[in-house]
């Protein structure tokens, strides 16, 4: 009998590997960009290998999540899953799941996460699938907006988030889901976010809310949107009012807006968006570790957190 693939953790060697292998199994095509500006990528990774080189990779580490109640979950963020063709439906990725989940009890993490379109690969190793309203979306039209004054824009680049960092999470506060950001999540945050449209709305060197948007087509992205509930709305309306503007300009006839599904920002997002209607995402998949998680209450899951 044949042996399968050996289960083995990531060297530095296996870097040009994963890349090929990243590019082939994922539609679009995976970069490796936002893996690479994870210092201790290669210890979190673990590969398949057979007698020809790498057929399969998981990539798992440590994300603090917010839950219940203002509490707080060392969680194990799976992702990178990827099976070579020739190694499919010889257990490849089971293997490597199991694998990833003796990583996570070794290191303590209270539970697992990950999104996948693919749920019924994960059943069978008792992870359950969970929803969320991480989106509005539907056809969009200016409505009345004043060109947002006294907003800067700017671009998502290295260091471009270290004035947001604490409006983030005070915007955060009660939703369950959305990380407590340490300092490699931000980096790896601005890698996924790179290049798009930045709105801030700053006093004496402080920022009080922003946001980060972009045009893909006829359709306006609102990627994220950080306000603090105590701000008052003025702060909501100026920044919507100069993604509004720059959605204008662009022909944006349909919209896709990431936001809390709190009654403070989903009320002026009515007024934004109009048309706009929640999308349910069921793509998101958690199985316990040390305990089962506490996902009650609003949820949200940033596109700069996805891993």
């Amino acid at each position: 009998m044949t042996a399968g693939p050996t289960i083995r953790t990531a060297a530095p060697g296996d870097a040009a590997a994963l890349a090929a292998l990243w590019a082939h199994a994922f539609t679009p095509p995976l970069a490796p960009d936002q893996w690479e500006a994870d210092p201790e990528r290669f210890a979190h990774t673990i590969v398949a290998e057979d007698a020809s080189g790498l057929v399969g990779s998981i990539h798992g580490r440590i994300k603090h999540l917010r839950e219940e109640a203002g509490g707080l979950a060392q969680v194990h963020a799976i992702g990178s899953v990827a099976v070579a063709d020739r190694a499919r439906g010889h257990g490849v990725a089971r293997r490597l799941v199991s694998a990833t989940l003796s990583a996570a009890r070794r290191s303590g993490a209270d539970w697992a996460l990950l999104f996948t379109g693919t749920p019924g690969v994960y059943r069978s190793r008792g992870f359950e699938t969970f929803a969320m309203a991480r989106v509005l979306a539907g056809p969009w039209q200016a409505q009345g907006a004043t060109g947002g004054a006294d907003v800067r824009r700017g671009t998502v680049r290295p260091g471009a988030s270290t004035l947001w960092r604490r409006v983030y999470e005070d915007s955060r506060e009660g939703v369950a889901l959305a990380p407590v950001r340490s300092e490699i999540d931000w980096i790896m945050a601005e890698v996924r976010l790179a290049g798009l449209r930045t709105f801030t709305v700053e006093r004496e060197g402080s920022v009080l809310g922003y946001a980060v948007a972009e045009v893909r087509g006829g359709r306006g992205e609102l990627v994220e949107f950080a306000v603090p509930s105590a701000a008052p709305d003025r702060i909501r309306t100026a920044l919507l009012d100069a993604v509004a503007e720059d959605w204008r300009a662009a022909g944006v006839d349909r919209c896709e807006i990431a936001v809390p599904a709190r009654l403070a920002d989903l009320a002026i997002m009515q007024e934004f968006a109009p048309g706009a209607a929640p999308v349910p995402d069921t793509t998101g998949m958690t199985r316990a570790v040390g305990r089962a998680p506490r996902l009650t209450g609003v949820r949200h899951f940033g596109a700069a957190d996805y891993f």
